[in-house]
């Protein structure tokens, strides 16, 4: 499980942050959909390689009917067909990122209120009503629900609303943006949510003011099977702890990890790095961003419609 929900808080944890905490208590989590506990694992950067996740444990099972046991082969159609429709979605989503983290998961669906009740059975009743239920949306707090949405769901990308402050877009198709194969050109509008593969033989270049990561797209050479020249993502981290600039280097190596392991099945799988950021106003191979909550790393195999891969 990506997401659990912190039992003494009812706030929506990303698997994610369990890096940047001091101490985890590996007992204040449950399921984001249904009381049952779950487990923190992973999360020891020092021992672990691979990205922190929430697990049943051996013998904990979710709650009779709980959506979340759903999701998977909803996620498993949804890679082959549009499984939403004008009444909604099958499952919950994010359609709108906000920066006040206070608030955001507030519009999670069904579950946030049913967890204020005194009895189990007000929540299992709210977990039966929600597996036939047609979801619209919910916040985020990092475009890492959103990226995940994007990659599981490729043939609703074009009709799922998502939101993202300062970006231009009423849709998951229009606010990705794909960084190409081509010699880097100035876009219209310079600031987006990109998206590109990681190019792994260079390692990121890390100094006080800001990291550099080598992005494994720009102008490519079709003879000579090589890149001509290939772009940058440079993170001005100036203003981050220690702790999250340490998370994103964490993140990133997991997704090499990650996209090594699973290539082994599947040789299109790649590492993506996903961003919301600008390019840059004199070099159009270079891209910005400075937001510890817009940027993130994700191992996938990427598809795309017909039209969306004509747009990109």
């Amino acid at each position: 499980m990506d997401v659990a929900r912190n039992r003494h808080t009812d706030e929506l944890v990303e698997a994610e942050e369990l890096w940047e905490m001091d101490v985890v208590d590996k007992e204040a989590w449950i399921c984001r959909a249904c009381p049952t506990q779950v487990y923190p694992a992973s999360y020891d950067a020092a021992v672990n390689k691979r990205r922190p996740y929430f697990t049943l444990g051996r013998v904990n099972r979710h709650a009779a009917d709980c959506a979340v046991d759903a999701e998977h082969s909803i996620v498993s159609r949804g890679q082959k067909e549009r499984v939403g429709s004008s009444d909604g979605f099958p499952m919950p989503f994010p359609s709108k990122l906000i920066l006040d983290s206070d608030t955001a998961g507030a519009a999670a669906g069904p579950f946030k209120a049913s967890f204020a009740s005194s009895t189990l059975a007000a929540v299992h009743a709210a977990a039966r009503a929600s597996v036939h239920a047609r979801h619209h949306g919910h916040t985020i707090k990092t475009i890492r629900p959103a990226c995940r949405t994007y990659i599981n769901f490729p043939n609703d990308r074009e009709f799922l609303p998502l939101e993202i402050p300062g970006v231009w877009g009423k849709t998951y198709a229009q606010l990705f943006w794909f960084i190409p194969n081509k010699k880097p050109a100035f876009f219209s509008n310079p600031r987006h949510l990109f998206y590109a593969p990681i190019r792994w033989k260079e390692e990121p270049a890390t100094s006080a003011s800001h990291c550099e990561l080598i992005l494994n797209a720009g102008e490519w050479d079709s003879a000579a099977r090589r890149h001509v020249s290939l772009c940058r993502l440079r993170v001005d981290w100036s203003g981050w702890s220690p702790a999250r600039r340490n998370t994103l280097l964490h993140e990133i190596n997991a997704a090499r990890a990650e996209a090594v392991e699973q290539a082994r099945q599947d040789s299109q799988i790649k590492g993506w790095m996903f961003f919301v950021g600008n390019q840059d106003r004199l070099d159009p191979a270079l891209f910005h961003v400075d937001d510890e909550r817009f940027i993130c790393a994700l191992a996938a195999r990427m598809s795309w419609p017909e039209r969306q891969l004509a747009r990109a």
